[in-house]
């Protein structure tokens, strides 16, 4: 049978599989069909106004309406299986003009836009036949069903697969042959099974980067030290970030303190001849592998933690006359993101938390440290320090002081090692350091001397505050001697001075079912004497937190 009528619906229907790629399809067509591809492809070019140009990248509207006509498939699902799907998450195609070829130079400036060929699972292409477009995508490298990486080039003709440049479908149809011309005539094609090919497990992280990739792929936010991130966004920062650290792999000085991946960079480079940031390695296993360095960094839970990383890479960064910020903006695409991360990794010398980071342990252990340090050793040791209430620099002083302990590496690790939320960490540590206003070597300094002054065990002082707050007879007794008519409700109030005072704990922390302000109002109306047996329930070795109230 033969399909010739160029204005009919082709005879037989081929459904359109989910994810895939529309040369892919339009081959399957063709052979269904009982057509060369050659010959459907005229038929294709027969319709008014229609033109196979970047057919793969942003076919027009008259060439997928006619599509449609001849396959039956919507317009819709024919444009999701082109590169245009991905035109504003993954990709950025605005101002591409199939009708101008000068166009394709304007986004491909951009960096990063897929050219001629595609990568390839070959375990996709014995399960099912069907070509990915997501494979298109320089940012996917692993196959998340089999776990595996892409490949990127036939092992016989040594070219990108599907790599035709004067037909969008190859002569071999949807066989899993390779099918690039080998430039011996038009019958010659690569006749390389790909379905034989064998691939490499990717590493546990690539696999995890996918997934994130994958999410942006499809519209959605992806988490980062800078919060959410619109999938435009994202994909941008990821590829520039990449395109950095390749380029800092390449002028090392110092190879040997590189990762494996990098070394091969730094082994076989060679100075300006590279441009990460418009085209990326070809290699699917090296560009992987770079893409999950570089996410690494953006996952991190805060700035500092990312900076942290970051300035690892940083350190391989040549010596030149326009400076290292100089330097970095002309080795990649800076967006928001990378640029905050830049300057914070920039001077890591004016950074509190890098000096803590490298400071030795302020403290023995972290038991020794409260959630918020005393109010006198705030006012004794950091007061002149922080343009903040007393309140918030005694919480960040507590994280900092966690902060010094070589497995904390962020705020909200340090926040979680002292039993609060994570976000109160990073929230503090922003407001704190915002309002610094001494030098951070003289905030470890102080710290340091404050921190000679913690000699109790606070995880202890806030299990003994907690089961207090479980019992009541003890209250009762208190309240009976030493402050009577004293409700048997205000325990919880109780409970939450000797939490607050006796303890170094924080209000939201608390184990008492009480409210701030009534828990205020019971610690104004105490006595000197009331505070020094209400203590009392809470051994302690000084009586420092008497002061403190006083």
């Amino acid at each position: 049978m033969r399909a010739d009528h160029a204005d009919a619906c082709l005879p037989t229907l081929v459904d359109l599989a989910a994810g895939e790629a529309l040369d892919a399809y339009l081959e399957r067509v063709a052979d269904a069909n009982y057509l060369t591809t050659a010959r459907l492809i005229e038929i294709v070019r027969a319709g008014h106004d229609t033109t196979t140009a970047y057919l793969m990248l942003a076919p027009t509207p008259a060439t997928l309406e006619r599509i449609g006509q001849l396959t039956g498939a919507n317009t819709a699902a024919l444009q999701n299986a082109t590169l245009a799907a991905y035109d504003g998450t993954s990709l950025d195609l605005h101002g591409l003009d199939p009708a101008h070829q000068s166009s394709f130079r304007t986004i491909s400036a951009r960096g990063w836009i897929p050219g001629h060929g595609t990568q390839i699972c070959p375990k996709c292409l014995v399960d099912d036949g069907i070509w990915r477009i997501t494979w298109r995508l320089p940012t996917t490298t692993v196959c998340g069903a089999h776990g595996t990486y892409l490949l990127a080039t036939c092992p016989g003709c040594q070219r990108p697969f599907r790599d035709q440049r004067h037909s969008p479908l190859r002569v071999v149809g949807p066989q899993t042959l390779c099918g690039n011309p080998l430039g011996q005539g038009p019958r010659k094609q690569c006749r390389v099974d790909l379905a034989t090919l064998t691939v490499e497990p990717a590493d546990d992280d690539c696999v995890r980067r996918q997934t994130r990739q994958d999410a942006a792929d499809a519209g959605g936010t992806v988490g980062t030290f800078a919060g959410e991130l619109v999938a435009s966004e994202f994909t941008t920062t990821l590829r520039s970030l990449t395109a950095l650290l390749l380029h800092l792999a390449a002028a090392t000085r110092t190879p040997s303190h590189l990762p494996s991946w990098a070394r091969d960079i730094a082994a076989a480079s060679t100075a300006g001849v590279r441009r990460w940031n418009i085209r990326p390695p070809q290699d699917p296993v090296l560009r992987s592998r770079a893409l999950t360095a570089a996410d690494h960094i953006l996952a991190a839970e805060d700035i500092d933690t990312a900076a942290a990383r970051f300035r690892c890479w940083l350190q391989h960064m040549p010596e030149v006359p326009e400076g290292r910020l100089g330097w970095l903006a002309d080795h990649t695409r800076m967006t928001p993101t990378l640029t905050r991360l830049v300057m914070a990794a920039h001077s890591p010398r004016r950074r509190l938390s890098h000096l803590l980071d490298q400071s030795p342990p302020l403290t023995a252990s972290t038991r020794q440290i409260p959630q918020v340090l005393p109010a006198r050793l705030v006012d004794e040791y950091l007061a002149g320090l922080f343009n903040a209430r007393p309140a918030t620099v005694g919480l960040f002083a507590s994280l900092c002081l966690a902060r010094t302990h070589p497995h904390i590496h962020s705020w909200a690790d340090a926040a979680r090692e002292l039993g609060l939320q994570p976000e109160l960490g990073e929230r503090t540590a922003r407001a704190s350091s915002a309002s610094l206003t001494g030098a951070p070597h003289d905030v470890v300094k102080a710290l340091g001397a404050a921190a000679r002054e913690l000699g109790v065990d606070f995880r202890d002082l806030e299990d003994r505050v907690r089961h207090l707050a479980r019992a009541t007879r003890w209250f009762i007794q208190w309240a009976r001697t030493h402050r009577a008519g004293t409700r048997r409700a205000s325990h919880a109030n109780a409970v939450w001075w000797l939490w607050v005072n006796a303890a170094g704990g924080h209000p939201n922390a608390s184990p008492a079912r009480t409210t701030a302000a009534r828990a205020r109002r019971f610690a104004s109306s105490l006595t000197s004497a009331q505070v020094r047996t209400l203590s009392a329930a809470v051994p302690m070795p000084t009586n420092r937190y008497e002061e403190d109230h006083t």
